[in-house]
């Protein structure tokens, strides 16, 4: 891709409104590594999720005329995506499970801190992803797009539906109780979970 064609959100979305399909093969491959590991989040069908990314960006070129201006893309898709795997889901009633809000959201911990230098025995770690399954879907979700994503309480506000305020009480209730449990537990276990969501804070608030 040419190097004009970098730029920050409200650039590309400026140049895709203005015909500029190119920009938005810019914009799929900036974001279509997180929209499918938050897809697979929400549903283990992972065939579903790539569907459901592909339509996404055939409807934003179909509807391109009638799109308003965002600064933020990956909020847009995020909200995006959200609304479309939850609509294929309750209209194929794969997940009998789905909360109100269409949640199963779950968290896939060891994946990503395999290259971590903390070493944990197999029973530790069933301990602490017994502590992580506690957490509603929506503290699951919303612990996720925080500190995995790096996402601000305004931006978890909008795909959760929430105000500001109930997002960030959300995360605090979350994280709070995955430090009463992992206390309980070992302290070791507790300096594991402040390092790594302490750690993870810093770099979203750096952002």
């Amino acid at each position: 891709m040419p190097q004009h064609f970098e730029g920050n959100d409200h650039e590309l979305w400026t140049k895709f409104l203005a015909g500029n399909n190119q920009v938005l093969s810019l914009i799929y491959l900036r974001y279509v590594n997180a929209l499918y590991d938050y897809g697979c989040k929400i549903s283990s069908d992972r065939d579903l999720v790539k569907d459901c990314i592909q339509d996404i960006f055939c409807t934003i070129i179909r509807n391109r005329k009638s799109l308003s201006p965002t600064d933020n893309i990956q909020l847009y898709l995020f909200k995006a995506l959200k609304r479309k795997l939850i609509r294929e889901l309750q209209r194929n009633q794969k997940y009998k499970q789905l909360d109100q809000e269409g949640n199963r959201f779950e968290i896939a911990f060891f994946q990503s801190f395999d290259h971590v230098e903390y070493e944990l025995t197999d029973s530790q770690k069933q301990k602490l992803i017994a502590a992580v399954d506690s957490l509603s879907a929506r503290q699951k979700e919303a612990i996720y797009l925080r500190f995995t994503r790096g996402m601000d309480y305004r931006e978890i506000a909008v795909i959760l539906n929430l105000n500001y305020q109930s997002a960030r009480a959300l995360i605090h209730r979350g994280i709070s109780k995955l430090r009463k449990i992992l206390a309980e537990k070992s302290n070791y276990f507790n300096q594991f979970m402040l390092c790594i969501f302490g750690q993870a804070k810093k770099n979203a608030l750096q952002q």
